[in-house]
């Protein structure tokens, strides 16, 4: 878990395409049952030969990923320095989030269609070109322009990743292969930013983007025959009518994109710019968003499209409470960036034992899928009390710590769940369209929260050190998506 502000000077820039778009997030959150795993032996796991290769391509493709994704906060702020480019600090982060977006949607109807190798493929290429184009940059628009290749690759390959586990294990074997995933982020997200500052310090930020780009020969020598093998999907011959739609898909993912770029330019500052930016960014996002996501989603109606809304209201209020919490804790109660950065430390273990629960029979045997949707939105809404608390000087840092540690928890056991009901809920040719919904729902509603708070800082804040008041006027916003993610949970069941 990472803070998405840039410290580096007087006036924080709240970057809201940083973790949706690359964290999405946290493809799916949560760690793998490595102990499961062991005891295992004899019974049909992840880890059998049949799925080893499989396995293995898809853990580093998302290892890759997480780290990359934890350690660019760290030494974007030298990289953009170096390259003289401070006024732009912000399109490194949002370029990514703009294409990743197109990326998801182009790769959820290709992976329908013909199935997720080229996706996959095309995708971790872009991903590479993406980090070699960043890490040779010599001005800044080369680095935002290496960014932007990322994002596209990004966005294709986890869409591509989510159908390949939906097409190639078993339904009892997808939880552990969605937790897998997650796990991928937990050790990313401990040591990523370390290693970002040590290489950032004694070698160059260069390396950050570079020594990724070489390692992702792994994925590709692992994954490259068994996405060849797969059968394609039996499509009917393409009507006139479907092509259409499928062109008009692309278009609204493209103008979502963009207002997703304007949304996050437009909010960095209260000014004549930011008041023109943000009604441009809502007549791009209004009439568009819709068209990416299952019908009904924005009705919550039950079923899958309350299952898409529920993770885009989980992904905005938790991805915008690792944004702010620092950001109160370094401007507000005087902490260290490293304090600040510890006091997120107990997420990682948050998500870790969440996950280890929910494939136990303790709780399957007790607790349905959208019940245990429920429970982690719970006890997450209730934990961001405890940062609400925390805005008084006088409340000990370590209720931070634990509020933090809670509120993974929570998030840690609905966000695998929410993605084994997109699975449950769609048929084999619909999986890649609604990963991409979710996905998509994950970026536009983290993006959108997160610019909303930073426009709250930054009008009340005036531009300088805000008060307690603001920042419980943001987390306030937060707890309120939490009631409304809360209020709409049991609809997930069909």
């Amino acid at each position: 878990m990472t803070t998405l502000l840039d410290t580096s000077s007087d006036l924080p820039v709240v970057p809201a395409a940083t973790l949706p778009a690359e964290a999405a997030p946290y493809p799916v959150e949560g760690a793998i049952d490595v102990v499961d795993a062991v005891e295992s032996a004899g019974h049909e796991s992840i880890f059998n030969p049949r799925y080893l290769a499989i396995t293995i391509g898809f853990i580093s493709s998302v290892l890759l990923t997480a780290f990359e994704a934890m350690a660019v906060g760290a030494a974007m702020p030298v990289a953009v320095a170096q390259l003289h480019g401070m006024p732009f600090y912000s399109l490194a982060f949002s370029g990514y989030l703009t294409t990743s977006l197109f990326g998801m949607v182009l790769a959820g109807q290709r992976s329908d269609r013909r199935g997720p190798r080229l996706p996959f493929l095309g995708g971790i290429v872009a991903f590479g070109i993406g980090l070699v184009t960043a890490g040779t940059a010599t001005t800044m628009a080369q680095l935002v322009a290496g960014r932007a290749i990322q994002g596209f690759g990004g966005g294709m390959t986890i869409v591509a990743l989510y159908v390949l586990v939906g097409r190639t294990f078993a339904e009892h074997l997808r939880g552990k292969a969605f937790s897998a995933m997650a796990a991928c982020w937990v050790l990313p997200a401990a040591v990523g930013p370390v290693v970002a500052g040590v290489l950032t310090e004694d070698l160059s930020w260069r390396w950050i983007f570079l020594g990724v780009a070489v390692l992702i020969v792994i994925p590709l020598f692992l994954l490259a025959k068994p996405l060849r093998d797969l059968p394609r999907p039996e499509q009917a011959e393409r009507s006139p009518e479907e092509t259409v739609r499928l062109r008009r898909i692309r278009i609204a993912a493209g103008l979502t994109a963009l207002g997703a770029g304007v949304l996050e330019l437009g909010s960095q500052e209260i000014n004549l710019i930011g008041l023109v930016l943000a009604p441009v960014a809502l007549v791009l996002l209004v009439p568009s968003v819709p068209k990416l996501l299952p019908p009904g989603t924005l009705r919550a109606r039950r079923g899958l499209p309350t299952v898409i809304l529920m993770r885009g209201l989980m992904a905005g209020y938790y991805f915008g409470i690792e944004a702010f919490i620092p950001l109160m804790l370094e401007q507000h109660r005087g902490m260290s960036v490293t304090v600040a950065g510890l006091s997120l430390a107990t997420a990682t273990v948050g998500w870790a034992a969440s996950s280890w629960a929910i494939n136990k029979p303790f709780l399957t045997r007790r607790l349905s899928r959208p019940a245990m949707v429920r429970l982690g939105i719970t006890i997450c809404a209730v934990s961001l009390l405890g940062n609400v608390l925390a805005v008084d000087t006088s409340t000990p840092l370590w209720t931070v710590a634990a509020a933090m540690l809670f509120a993974s928890l929570g998030s840690g056991m609905a966000f695998p769940v929410i993605a084994l009901l997109t699975l449950e809920y769609s048929e084999p040719h619909e999986q890649g369209a609604n990963s991409a919904s979710l996905q998509v729902a994950d970026g536009i509603t983290s993006t959108t929260t997160i610019a909303l708070a930073g426009g709250v800082y930054h009008a009340l804040g005036k531009g300088s050190t805000a008060s307690g008041g603001v920042f419980v006027l943001i987390f306030a916003l937060f707890i309120s998506i939490a009631l409304l993610a809360w209020g709409l949970a049991p609809r997930v069941r069909k």
